[in-house]
């Protein structure tokens, strides 16, 4: 008699592939969290869309994104990638986004904005939207490309396929737009969105096979107790929960990070320079 009752569930494509994308120890991750003060991101979204006709501002995301990608222009030193055992430099910076394909959230998807340090943030909106549309309406011809190869492999296999796609794309650095890999498909860092899942804070694992250093998850927004000019106030507060690949950034260089984040999207000089004027 079997030790559980069990039968097998039956797999999305997505599913495999976050089989096939960890295994046991060896975990590099290092976690933080940064609250983010967004009242002046909210008055400043404000006057933004009064200026714009009303047009829909720029949204947390959006902002969250741009800021990454400001940020990894700044501190190039985080900008980059691990091959052949030694950290290589990318010399453009490239923001990966997640997207659901579908509401029931059984596929994900994401997308990559190229040279992202030099599009301005109605550049991001535009391109986030999309993007995205195109994924969720089955246009994104990339994504259906994948989908379609990856569909019928086993899970067991997953790994090794994407372990060696893994290799090809980044340890040997090939072009494989030929045999329908797309170039550079993850980018320098990733951002994903758990706010509109109603979600205050949660974390996202590194991928090894991606090679991606740094991940970004954006949070809900809530009104907290904060303290303000030595007085508890209370004000909407965004959670970033960020993690890190130990064997790219330490402490030093993630205080950094943390630091630009911050001057970014709690000052009104740091969101001016994203475009929120």
């Amino acid at each position: 008699m079997a030790n559980v009752e069990l039968s097998p569930a039956k797999l999305t494509t997505w599913r495999k592939i976050a089989l096939g994308s960890w295994h046991g120890g060896g975990d590099p991750s290092v976690y933080g969290v940064i609250d983010i003060d967004v009242t002046k991101i909210l008055a400043h979204q404000k006057s933004w869309s009064a200026r714009n006709g009303g047009k829909k501002p720029p949204n947390f995301t959006a902002l969250v994104s741009k800021a990454a990608a400001s940020t990894l222009h700044q501190y190039p030193e985080l900008n980059g990638l691990i091959r052949w055992g030694r950290i290589y430099l990318r010399k453009n910076v490239a923001v990966f986004l997640q997207a659901a394909v579908d509401d029931a959230g059984k596929d994900l998807s994401g997308f990559v904005i190229y040279d992202a340090e030099t599009k301005t943030i109605e550049q991001f909106v535009d391109e986030i939207a999309s993007k995205a549309r195109a994924v969720r309406e089955d246009k994104d011809l990339a994504f259906k490309k994948a989908k379609a190869n990856f569909k019928h492999l086993p899970a067991f296999v997953m790994r090794h396929v994407l372990n060696l796609t893994s290799f090809l794309l980044y340890t040997l650095n090939l072009d494989m737009r030929w045999a329908g890999l797309p170039k550079d498909p993850f980018g320098s860092i990733m951002v994903t969105s758990v706010g509109g899942l109603g979600v205050d804070e949660a974390f996202a694992p590194l991928v090894a096979y991606s090679r991606v250093p740094v991940l970004l998850a954006v949070g809900a927004v809530r009104d907290r107790a904060v303290v303000i000019d030595g007085k508890i106030a209370i004000a909407p507060v965004l959670k970033i929960c960020v993690t890190f690949d130990h064997r790219f950034v330490d402490g030093v260089y993630g205080s950094r990070m943390i630091k630009a984040l911050r001057r970014l999207l709690e000052t009104d000089a740091g969101l001016d320079e994203l475009g929120l004027k």
